[in-house]
């Protein structure tokens, strides 16, 4: 289906419901808005009422997938400069202390005051039969458990770590006294359903306190933001290798280990995509050889298909995508839950990991030749790949959310 014909498929779906009132819930960066648009669109497609709050930079990209948008708490950037401005500190911490210092802070102080004030107005007018929301949006457990009906977690990657999670659930707790209700364990996050996108052999050895885990199969989902879709060309008869080279949205600054790594994988026999955000400069890493070739945004379920290896910041969705496509990777973790995914690639054999202080062009370059060459990473990321497949559909998930209801 084309991608107009998809936007007003979901878009006239969602205008006839006569379901469940869903109000789904979700911080605005990329990462944690694309893994649930798959639940939202069979939610949908299953004739529920599907609402979509989250912040203003975020609701195009919804609203692009064919789901209604509502604006609700802070855009990305706002947080991201909040969180710096009031804990300076975090600027001097090493990349691998940063994501256990920024999760509580970002998501359950500076975000969570903000989206619940927003969410509570949204459903003074639209009273939800259940609240869905993904692991960083932590003002929704409290309105549900508020209105008194069940919120489904869904994780954006892996379980989040219980150190970080326990953190940002004391700093939501002043919220839920605020609206006369006593803070739950977890931040509420768990109380009801938690939908778990993690390939389960790659899972962290945590968790037993979720009170209810159901895997869910993660589907690769992309926007295409550009007018016309963005086509990446190459030369008619050229064969080698496509590599595809990308540090997300977020952590994207191409000085640094983003720089080493095109240079790279540059200097291989391979044909190299980099792609620098949607408001990334394609002229930051300056001249370049012939076979590589910069955008702002190409959809990686455009992409992925050609690829034959992914060097990026093993951030959740391209990480789980790639895992998707049976593609090796090269992991190079420079934040969040970043690090874990390096790990659990590397252990699993479907990829390699090179902390952020060792990443130069030199070992970049040694370790994309090694992942093409030796068949044995991309045998295991078949592996993963089966197993994915066998996780269950969103459309099978849809029920477990009903019967909640």
């Amino acid at each position: 289906m084309l991608a107009d014909e998809h936007r007003d498929f979901f878009l006239a779906r969602n205008g006839t419901m006569k379901g469940m009132r869903i109000l789904i819930t979700s911080s605005p960066p990329i990462g944690h808005v694309h893994p649930l648009v798959p639940i939202a669109q069979s939610l949908v497609t299953a004739n529920h009422d599907v609402l979509w709050a989250t912040g203003a930079d975020a609701c195009p990209v919804v609203e692009m997938a064919g789901l209604r948008a509502v604006q609700a708490g802070l855009p990305a950037q706002d947080r991201r400069d909040e969180y710096f401005r009031r804990f300076p500190e975090a600027r001097e911490l090493p990349p691998e202390q940063l994501p256990g210092h920024m999760f509580p802070r970002v998501f359950g102080t500076i975000a969570a005051p903000s989206m619940l004030h927003d969410l509570l107005r949204i459903v003074e007018a639209r009273r939800p039969d259940v609240i869905v929301h993904e692991a960083g949006e932590l003002a929704a457990p409290i309105v549900a458990a508020l209105l008194g009906v069940p919120n489904v977690c869904q994780g954006y990657g892996a379980l989040v770590a219980p150190d970080r999670m326990g953190s940002a659930s004391d700093a939501v707790a002043p919220l839920w006294r605020e609206v006369g209700l006593e803070p739950r364990e977890w931040a509420g996050a768990y109380q009801h359903l938690y939908l778990d996108i993690y390939p389960p052999s790659l899972r962290p050895p945590y968790g037993d306190y979720v009170t209810r885990r159901e895997s869910m199969r993660p589907i690769p989902f992309s926007t295409d933001f550009s007018t016309p879709p963005v086509v990446v060309d190459f030369a008619e008869g050229d064969d080698r290798p496509i590599v595809y080279v990308t540090f997300g949205t977020v952590f994207n600054n191409p000085g640094g280990p983003f720089r080493h790594a095109v240079a790279g994988v540059a200097d291989l026999d391979v044909r190299v995509v980099v792609t620098v955000g949607t408001g990334g400069d394609t002229e930051a890493f300056g001249p370049l050889p012939d076979n590589v070739s910069v955008h702002r945004y190409v959809p990686q379920t455009q992409l992925l298909p050609q690829c034959s290896l992914v060097v990026s910041h093993a951030g959740s969705g391209t990480f789980l995508a790639s895992l998707d496509h049976a593609l090796p990777q090269l992991c190079l973790p420079q934040a969040a839950d970043q690090f874990l995914n390096a790990q659990q690639c590397a252990t699993a054999g479907a990829g390699l990991k090179i902390a952020p202080a060792d990443v130069t062009r030199e070992s970049v370059r040694q370790a994309a030749a090694q992942l093409i060459s030796n068949d044995q990473f991309r045998t295991n990321a078949q592996r993963i790949q089966k197993e994915i497949a066998s996780m269950p559909h969103p459309d099978t998930v849809v029920s477990l959310i009903e019967e909640l209801a």
